[in-house]
Protein backbone atom coordinates (compact mmCIF):
# COMPACT_ATOMS: atom_id res chain seq x y z
CA UNK A 1 0.00 0.00 0.00
CA UNK A 2 1.12 3.86 -1.05
CA UNK A 3 -0.07 6.85 0.69
CA UNK A 4 0.36 9.79 -2.61
CA UNK A 5 0.92 13.15 -0.57
CA UNK A 6 0.03 16.37 -2.54
CA UNK A 7 2.68 19.25 -1.15
CA UNK A 8 2.84 22.77 -2.22
CA UNK A 9 5.25 24.15 0.81
CA UNK A 10 2.16 25.33 2.68
CA UNK A 11 1.86 24.63 6.19
CA UNK A 12 -1.48 23.02 5.66
CA UNK A 13 0.50 20.65 3.13
CA UNK A 14 3.55 20.04 6.10
CA UNK A 15 0.86 18.47 8.23
CA UNK A 16 -0.70 16.10 5.03
CA UNK A 17 2.84 14.81 4.99
CA UNK A 18 3.63 14.02 8.48
CA UNK A 19 -0.17 12.62 8.82
CA UNK A 20 0.80 10.59 6.11
CA UNK A 21 4.58 9.29 7.61
CA UNK A 22 2.29 8.61 10.58
CA UNK A 23 -0.34 5.92 8.79
CA UNK A 24 2.36 4.67 6.52
CA UNK A 25 4.70 3.55 10.01
CA UNK A 26 1.33 1.48 10.82
CA UNK A 27 -0.13 0.42 7.88
CA UNK A 28 1.45 1.62 4.49
CA UNK A 29 4.54 0.57 2.87
CA UNK A 30 5.73 3.73 1.74
CA UNK A 31 4.53 7.34 0.72
CA UNK A 32 4.95 9.40 -2.40
CA UNK A 33 5.90 13.00 -2.12
CA UNK A 34 4.50 15.04 -4.83
CA UNK A 35 5.01 18.36 -5.89
CA UNK A 36 2.89 19.91 -9.02
CA UNK A 37 4.58 22.77 -11.03
CA UNK A 38 2.20 25.31 -12.80
CA UNK A 39 1.17 24.64 -16.06
CA UNK A 40 4.13 27.24 -18.22
CA UNK A 41 2.62 30.42 -18.82
CA UNK A 42 1.15 31.16 -21.80
CA UNK A 43 2.14 34.87 -22.98
CA UNK A 44 1.17 36.67 -25.95
CA UNK A 45 4.20 38.75 -25.46
CA UNK A 46 7.51 37.54 -24.86
CA UNK A 47 8.80 40.41 -23.43
CA UNK A 48 6.63 40.15 -20.40
CA UNK A 49 8.51 37.47 -18.68
CA UNK A 50 11.93 38.32 -19.67
CA UNK A 51 13.73 34.90 -19.33
CA UNK A 52 11.01 32.09 -18.92
CA UNK A 53 13.46 29.19 -18.71
CA UNK A 54 15.19 30.88 -15.44
CA UNK A 55 11.92 31.41 -13.72
CA UNK A 56 10.85 27.86 -14.39
CA UNK A 57 14.44 26.53 -13.04
CA UNK A 58 13.61 28.70 -9.67
CA UNK A 59 9.69 27.03 -9.26
CA UNK A 60 11.70 23.70 -10.09
CA UNK A 61 14.23 24.06 -7.28
CA UNK A 62 11.66 25.37 -5.11
CA UNK A 63 9.43 22.60 -5.15
CA UNK A 64 12.48 20.02 -5.05
CA UNK A 65 13.60 21.67 -1.88
CA UNK A 66 10.34 21.32 0.02
CA UNK A 67 10.07 17.58 -1.15
CA UNK A 68 13.78 16.85 0.04
CA UNK A 69 12.89 18.29 3.42
CA UNK A 70 9.71 16.31 3.82
CA UNK A 71 11.46 13.29 2.59
CA UNK A 72 14.46 13.40 4.95
CA UNK A 73 11.62 14.06 7.59
CA UNK A 74 9.83 10.99 6.72
CA UNK A 75 12.82 9.20 6.37
CA UNK A 76 13.91 10.07 9.60
CA UNK A 77 10.56 8.48 11.11
CA UNK A 78 11.03 5.23 9.01
CA UNK A 79 8.90 5.62 6.56
CA UNK A 80 10.32 4.49 2.93
CA UNK A 81 9.80 8.15 1.00
CA UNK A 82 9.76 8.49 -2.74
CA UNK A 83 9.36 12.20 -4.68
CA UNK A 84 7.92 13.05 -7.45
CA UNK A 85 7.68 16.28 -9.31
CA UNK A 86 4.71 16.95 -11.87
CA UNK A 87 3.50 19.51 -14.08
CA UNK A 88 0.23 20.59 -14.66
CA UNK A 89 -3.41 21.51 -12.90
CA UNK A 90 -2.86 19.90 -9.52
CA UNK A 91 -6.05 18.33 -8.85
CA UNK A 92 -5.99 16.39 -12.04
CA UNK A 93 -2.65 15.74 -11.84
CA UNK A 94 -2.68 14.15 -8.14
CA UNK A 95 -5.88 12.30 -9.36
CA UNK A 96 -3.97 10.95 -12.66
CA UNK A 97 -1.27 10.23 -10.35
CA UNK A 98 -3.30 7.94 -7.89
CA UNK A 99 -4.69 5.80 -10.36
CA UNK A 100 -1.65 3.76 -9.64
CA UNK A 101 -2.57 0.42 -8.22
CA UNK A 102 -0.81 0.42 -5.18
CA UNK A 103 -2.21 3.97 -4.50
CA UNK A 104 -4.06 3.37 -1.26
CA UNK A 105 -4.79 6.85 -0.26
CA UNK A 106 -4.37 10.66 -1.29
CA UNK A 107 -3.71 12.80 1.29
CA UNK A 108 -3.63 16.92 0.75
CA UNK A 109 -3.78 19.82 2.78
CA UNK A 110 -6.63 22.23 3.29
CA UNK A 111 -6.11 26.12 3.48
CA UNK A 112 -8.74 26.16 5.84
CA UNK A 113 -11.56 27.60 3.90
CA UNK A 114 -14.86 27.41 4.30
CA UNK A 115 -17.06 25.13 1.83
CA UNK A 116 -18.31 27.77 0.17
CA UNK A 117 -14.79 29.64 -0.05
CA UNK A 118 -13.69 26.50 -1.31
CA UNK A 119 -16.13 26.01 -4.09
CA UNK A 120 -16.24 29.96 -5.46
CA UNK A 121 -12.22 29.60 -5.23
CA UNK A 122 -12.14 26.09 -6.66
CA UNK A 123 -9.56 24.64 -4.58
CA UNK A 124 -7.24 21.60 -4.97
CA UNK A 125 -8.51 19.65 -2.12
CA UNK A 126 -11.88 20.50 -3.02
CA UNK A 127 -11.32 19.56 -6.82
CA UNK A 128 -9.49 16.26 -5.84
CA UNK A 129 -12.20 15.04 -3.94
CA UNK A 130 -14.38 14.95 -6.69
CA UNK A 131 -12.52 13.97 -9.46
CA UNK A 132 -10.21 11.07 -7.92
CA UNK A 133 -11.60 7.70 -7.89
CA UNK A 134 -9.25 6.27 -4.53
CA UNK A 135 -10.34 7.86 -1.08
CA UNK A 136 -8.54 11.18 -0.21
CA UNK A 137 -7.89 12.65 3.33
CA UNK A 138 -7.54 16.45 3.73
CA UNK A 139 -5.44 17.16 6.68
CA UNK A 140 -6.89 20.59 8.23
Amino acid sequence: MRILVGVDGSEAAQRAAHHAFGLASRLADSVTLVHVLPPPPVLSEPAVVPNIAELERQVYESGKAVLDKLAGEGRDRGVQVETQILSGPAAEVLAEAAKADDVELVTVGSRGRTLVGSILLGGTSHRLVHICKKPVLIVH
